[in-house]
């Protein structure tokens, strides 16, 4: 393969060393990365190295439950295992008899279940004699469920019934759909060039999967279709999602996802005499309510079986009358694979992650090799605890492997004394740093100060701890933490251009280094830290663990998605900043702006992301809540429809 030729601009983006890179394209145009690596440490190699293969198409963006994230996790535990660190973790079998014989400390992975990815097995629409071609004119939907119905058909036009200025589907509210098929239109009511009549950008939250669902739900309809709209002024009119295709269930019957030109048959049969255009500005229009003089039969077979995702860990045993403490480092090794879910750009093309977070799983096998070494040459009398190592996975669809270890840790949690997370290491950007958590521990924060003013970084130090990352499942459990990450957030998080080009190397071994020397410090200094309890919830105090609204908060099980990226991870100010709104998302179809700052969430008051975060993780998909948000210095009050994770739009 040629490698281009590197421009001046580029060299700064690739950051392995911006003054070796930059000159050797001046003095040779061969071979520019060689010689930056050349001129680079061989730290920095070797980051780079872990880094490119993680963050490689190879890892197919590390999604868990692919051969990709296999692949992954294989990397992680081979480099374990060459840097001499034991297995943690207790393998069971069930013998015969029934008994379950446990193997202590025999396996590098942590197993736990996870809720699977949608699997078509069999789908069908038939209808007077006559069969659709799944894949072509249909696919079913995992927003429906498993089963198999026979009912005549009736189209419902767009299918809401609480639109703009009155305007409702049906005749009245309690129109029934009992014992009948409803097929109706995707999105909303539109004008002649297919663009929204309410003004949506390019839809408003009417037009959402959850909103007609609800509708299909409360009127007793025994199966669902919804067709793409014929000229619709949206790409996504001309495809049909797969079967798995991000959604997660909203009804419990069979629903598909259907194309016109079969649409046009299902009319046709049905004795209707309009065209699917003709029947959209009737639609448009007002109320459309039409039964169709056709029965249908709609069969959808779909596993959601749950997946076996796991934690890759190691450990490096303490020493002496300190190791029966544990120290944790880790970072989230999994990613979005190809945007299905979490994605700020839209599903289909690869999802690196490099930075988030090839960046923080490179840091982790970096330092399990450094710290290896280090225990090696301590005296035989030394004290030092016990040091554990640990990939998580699943970390982007809600923190779900770091809360199973917290759940199921190797030895008590009461055992485990700090922890240290990585994730985002990898822009730094103008040497910023964010290093959260100093106050989390009883003069945790004067002991770091020496640690931060030798590092050629610099430290960001919040306040408050900040982000909602695998740390934050071990902060519920009353553990210090401390939390890396960039100070200076990016626009490449969670879309396809997070990619491996772009990594500062030498920012992040910096990062490597200061935390090397912060872990080895952990590890032997002689009394523990003691968790500094959070001030009560609500209380607008920044002491403890730095802001009361994360106290006795729920797990962040999150199951919504707001569709913004924060531009204050880092922050001790109150509210979100909002750095960047996602098209099709809940934030976007409710109006929020970037540079808003979220400051209340049905009338309460939002401390910072965290506290956010925990407000997000009580909802459900389709909720309704009232976002408070500071637009150049005036309070707005917005209505927000709350989408799934795993919501793909409409």
């Amino acid at each position: 393969m040629t490698v281009p030729f590197l421009t001046q601009s580029t060299c700064a983006l690739l950051a392995l060393s911006a003054t070796a890179l930059c000159l050797s394209n001046e003095e040779s145009d061969t071979a520019p990365i060689a010689g930056a690596l050349t001129e680079s440490s061989e730290q920095v190699r070797l980051y780079n190295d872990h880094l490119t293969i993680l963050a490689s198409p190879y890892m197919e963006g590390r999604l868990p439950g692919t051969q990709g994230m296999e692949r992954a996790k294989d990397y992680m535990e081979y480099w374990f295992r060459q840097s001499g660190l034991e297995a943690p973790f207790t393998t069971s079998e069930t013998v015969a008899d029934g008994t379950e014989i446990l193997t202590p400390r025999n396996s590098f992975r942590q197993p736990f279940e996870l809720a699977g990815q949608a699997r078509l097995i069999d789908q069908a629409i038939t209808f007077n004699g006559m069969s659709l071609r799944g894949d072509e004119d249909f696919n079913v939907s995992a927003m429906g469920s498993s089963d198999s119905v026979t009912a005549p058909v009736v189209f419902v036009g767009y299918g809401i019934d609480n639109g703009d200025d009155g305007y409702s589907s049906f005749a009245s509210d309690d129109q029934s759909l009992e014992g009948r098929i409803a097929l109706m239109l995707r999105f909303e009511p539109m004008d002649a060039e297919g663009k929204s009549l309410w003004g949506g950008a390019p839809w408003s939250n009417k037009a959402g999967f959850a909103n007609k669902l609800r509708a299909m739900r409360e009127r007793g309809a025994a199966g669902v279709i919804i067709v793409n709209t014929p000229g619709a002024a949206d790409s996504r009119a001309e495809t049909l999602p797969q079967v798995g295709r991000g959604n997660s269930q909203m009804i419990e019957v069979p629903m598909a996802m259907m194309m016109p030109e079969a649409a046009e048959k299902i009319l046709a049969a049905g004795g209707a005499d309009r065209t699917l255009m003709d029947m959209r500005r009737m639609a448009d229009a007002g109320s459309s309510f039409v039964p169709l003089d056709v029965e249908l039969t709609l069969t959808a077979d779909i596993d959601t079986s749950p997946m076996i995702a796991e934690n890759v860990g190691a450990l490096l045993p303490g020493k002496g009358m300190l190791a029966d403490e544990i120290v944790v480092l880790g970072a989230h090794l999994d990613h979005l694979g190809t945007g299905e879910f979490g994605s700020r750009s839209g599903p289909g093309p690869l999802h690196p992650g490099a930075d988030d977070n090839a960046s923080g799983s490179a840091a982790v096998l970096m330092l399990a090799d450094r710290l290896a070494k280090a225990y090696d040459e301590l005296p035989s009398d030394a004290n030092a605890r016990t040091l554990l190592f640990i990939g998580f996975s699943a970390e982007e669809s809600g923190l779900n492997g770091s809360r199973h270890y917290a759940e199921n840790p190797i030895e008590s949690i009461n055992d485990h004394v700090l922890m240290m997370n990585f994730d985002m290491i990898g822009r730094i950007t103008n040497k910023r740093l964010s290093v959260s958590g100093g106050n989390t521990g009883v003069g945790m924060r004067d002991w770091l100060q020496p640690y931060f003013d030798a590092s050629p970084l610099e430290i960001v130090a919040p306040e408050n701890m900040s982000g909602a990352s695998d740390h934050t499942s071990f902060y519920r459990k009353g553990m210090p933490v401390l939390f890396g990450i960039i100070a200076d957030f990016h626009d490449d998080y969670h879309t396809p251009r997070d990619e491996s080009w772009k990594i500062n190397r030498v920012g992040a071994v910096h990062t490597i280094d200061l935390f090397e020397q912060l872990l080895f410090g952990a590890a032997t200094k002689a009394e523990r830290f003691v968790f500094n309890e959070p001030a009560p919830r609500n209380s607008t105090s920044g002491g403890g663990g730095g802001g009361g609204a994360r106290s006795g908060g729920p797990e962040m099980n999150i199951k919504v998605r707001f569709g913004i990226m924060p531009g204050n991870y880092d922050e001790g100010e109150s509210g979100v900043l909002v750095g960047g709104v996602s098209d099709d998302t809940s934030a976007s179809d409710a109006g929020i702006q970037e540079g808003d700052v979220l400051v209340k969430w049905n009338g309460d008051g939002i401390n910072d992301v965290m506290a956010w975060m925990g407000m997000l993780s009580q909802h459900e998909p389709g909720d309704k809540v009232q976002v408070t948000v500071l637009r150049e210095q005036e309070e707005k009050v917005l209505w927000v429809t709350l989408k799934g994770r795993e919501q793909g739009g409409r």
